[in-house]
């Protein structure tokens, strides 16, 4: 299913891309998220208030009325009245507001009255025609702007910086927009202690934006804790919703939707009950929590969108709120009520040019029809979608993979399997972590397994599960993947057979229902999930465990098994090694070895034993370990004395070997020896990140 955009792209005019922040993705991501994924997307309106000392508006605030739209405050003009410190402060409240159009035609009016440009309202001016998606009259007067200006209050030459930051990384260049962080981040240094905290929160958001660009993840994920702290030290008030939605937005495209649902659960908590806010604030909820399984929940909040839109904002907006419940029916595997939404969207679109809203509109029903193997319609919208994607001038990489997916779910459904399989795989490799990649590995792994390629199925399934298990991706199409789901519950990987346990309970649940829902229930056979003489007696063990009884799995060269606590003895017998993470201890033969205090080898040894087959290349160990990643300097001495410390702890350097894949170019993994005998104990429950 194509994902969609959490951030609204503001390099495009605000009436044909800008969708109040529940526009197809431009990321993630993922997930955003929006998507999840790190990929080159337009940042958000960042929030830009700053710090006030007057009181925040009320929650209930709506935007400005005709009556309040009047001319510039008599301080402006000349006259006796607002100062423009005032003047600036309510300029922020407003911004929290939504109000960019206005913010800008009232600056207008206001700088031609006075004569002369003050700091205070031009860089004011400058966000406004950023969020209003000015996006070419933001670049003019960015470029008319001092470079350095040593003169202006340190909040106003920072914020000028973080503006052309967020225009150079719109544009691409990423240098300069490093620059003007820099730029930023010294110009705070110097204003006085204890102000300027709002204008640290936006050099934070546009420093993650930027990492993400660059594919920098795991430094915008330091950027975006940055801002979370910073954010909850100021004073609570509406502004905090548009702060909360930005948060949301990037939380997506790090592919985290649990953590973007509560900020968007905030964000909504802080927004007008009947307003444009809330209306964005229950789409990106709504998403969110359909991609993490919590289908009726996400319907509830885009029905809400729905009707606020209906009231507020006719037109593409409108239109928009109908295909983030199609997004969340898909996702809830209901593609008959997701062409109903995709419809009804149409319907209010009428003659409306809006051409990203039309191509993701296309999108989402040309993988609805694919669901319910209506092929030729499916490729005829295939078509409809390749040509508005062709009128699309910039498309960020989580739409072009939404497209592959697309693209080869359709030839799928057409029955053309070895097609689909061979255009999927050249892309499995991209975007890793986004929702779409989950969902192109699932056609992959169907295709692959119906063309009896085992090996290519389970590479496919287990890159989907411990993308779904990491993240809390709920993927689409669930009974068409029911096969290659329940060939996951074999898996040599705990983390595999425990998120495919999941999505086999969700299939369960969908069959229950359907009989009350008039709908013939789907057939599912139950499978065992090792061929281990410890499994043939927990076959059955795949629902919830005995009253009283604690069930644990056990990994071991045979597979993962469900075991009672009390039998977990036996299931471990002959095992010369065994790791127990609920004890943290190691015992190799007789001798028991506290891990405890060994907080990088116990992740580090728990991943090995976890993927015993496959073994872990340098870069896994590194990001299993925890502490500097593959990107330092010192990447590849770490490896090595990571793998060495590990030795010395089994006792017997042979106990972890050193292979190569295959190909002139394969990497260098380790695994766990194949004479080794080991276990690993886990819990059968974990709580969600």
């Amino acid at each position: 299913m194509a994902r969609r955009a959490f951030v609204p792209p503001p390099a495009l005019a605000p009436e044909s891309t800008a969708r109040g922040g529940t526009l197809p993705p431009a990321a993630p991501p993922h997930a955003g998220t929006d998507r999840s994924r790190p990929s080159s997307i337009a940042p958000p309106s960042l929030p830009t208030q700053r710090a006030s000392v007057l009181p925040p508006p009320p929650a209930g605030g709506g935007g400005v009325t005709e009556s309040r739209r009047s001319g510039p405050p008599a301080a402006i003009t000349g006259a006796e009245g607002i100062s423009l410190a005032a003047c600036a402060q309510l300029l922020d409240r407003l911004a929290a507001g939504d109000e960019g159009p206005f913010i800008a035609s009232w600056i207008e009016e206001a700088l031609s009255s006075r004569g002369r440009a003050e700091p205070a309202l031009v860089v004011r001016l400058l966000r406004a025609y950023r969020e209003a998606g000015r996006i070419d009259r933001a670049r003019e007067l960015a470029l008319s702007l001092p470079s350095n200006p040593v003169s202006w209050n340190p909040l106003d030459g920072a914020r000028l910086a973080i503006e052309r930051a967020v225009l150079a990384t719109i544009d691409g260049r990423c240098d300069q927009a490093e620059a003007e962080i820099r730029l930023a981040s010294r110009a705070l240094s110097a204003a006085p202690k204890g102000v300027g905290q709002r204008e640290q929160l936006d050099t934070h958001l546009a420093q993650a934006q930027l990492d993400l660009k660059l594919n920098r993840v795991s430094n915008a994920a330091g950027a975006l804790r940055l801002a979370e702290h910073v954010s909850k030290r100021l004073e609570d008030g509406a502004w905090r919703a548009p702060v909360s939605m930005t948060l949301g937005h990037l939380s997506m495209r790090m592919a985290d939707p649990r953590t973007a649902a509560r900020h968007y659960a905030s964000s909504l908590a802080r927004s007008p009950a009947r307003g444009t806010t809330s209306m964005s604030a229950h789409g990106n909820l709504a998403i969110a929590l359909g991609s993490t399984g919590s289908f009726e929940e996400g319907r509830h909040h885009a029905l809400q969108a729905i009707a606020i839109a209906q009231e507020l904002a006719a037109g593409w907006r409108h239109a928009d709120a109908h295909d983030v419940l199609a997004i969340v029916e898909i996702a809830a595997d209901c593609p008959l009520a997701a062409l109903q939404a995709i419809d009804e969207a149409f319907v209010v679109l009428g003659d409306i040019d809006n051409p990203m809203l039309r191509y993701q509109l296309a999108e989402h029903r040309t993988w609805a029809l694919a669901m319910l193997g209506q092929s030729q319609t499916a490729r005829q919208w295939l078509t409809k979608a390749e040509g508005l994607r062709a009128r699309l001038a910039v498309v960020d990489a989580i739409d072009e993979q939404d497209l592959v997916a697309t693209r080869a779910r359709t030839l799928e459904a057409c029955g053309q399997l070895r097609t689909a399989l061979e255009g999927a795989l050249a892309h499995a490799g991209e975007l890793p972590d986004a929702f779409v990649t989950g969902s192109l590995n699932l056609v992959i792994g169907r295709c692959a397994l119906a063309l009896d390629d085992g090996a290519t199925a389970r590479m496919a399934l287990e890159r989907a599960a411990l993308s779904g298990e990491r993240h809390g991706w709920v993927f689409p199409d669930r009974l068409a993947s029911l096969n290659l789901w329940q060939s996951g519950l074999r898996s040599g990987d705990s983390r595999v057979v425990r998120y495919a346990e999941r999505i086999m309970a969700l299939v369960q649940a969908a069959a229950d229902a359907a009989p009350s829902a008039g709908r013939a229930p789907p057939s599912i056979r139950p499978i065992g999930r090792s061929t281990s003489p410890a499994a043939v007696d927990d076959r059955e063990a795949i629902g919830e465990p005995p009253d009283g009884e604690t069930l644990i799995y056990v990994t071991t060269p045979d597979g993962v098994t469900r075991v009672p606590l009390a039998a977990v003895p036996r299931a471990i017998h002959g095992a010369t090694l065994v790791v127990d993470t609920l004890e943290h201890h190691l015992r190799l033969h007789e001798r028991e070895v506290s891990l405890e205090r060994r907080r990088a080898l116990e992740p580090l040894l728990v991943q090995l034993l976890r993927r015993a087959r496959e073994g872990l290349s340098a870069d896994e160990i590194l990001r299993a370990a925890g502490g500097p990643g593959p990107e330092s300097a010192d990447a590849e001495h770490r490896v090595r004395v990571l793998i060495s410390r590990v030795r010395d702890l089994l006792g017997d350097p042979a106990a972890i070997e050193r292979v190569r894949d295959a190909g002139e170019h394969g990497r260098t993994r380790y695994r766990i020896a194949m004479k080794v005998r080991f276990a690993l104990i886990e819990p059968l429950f974990r709580s969600s990140a």
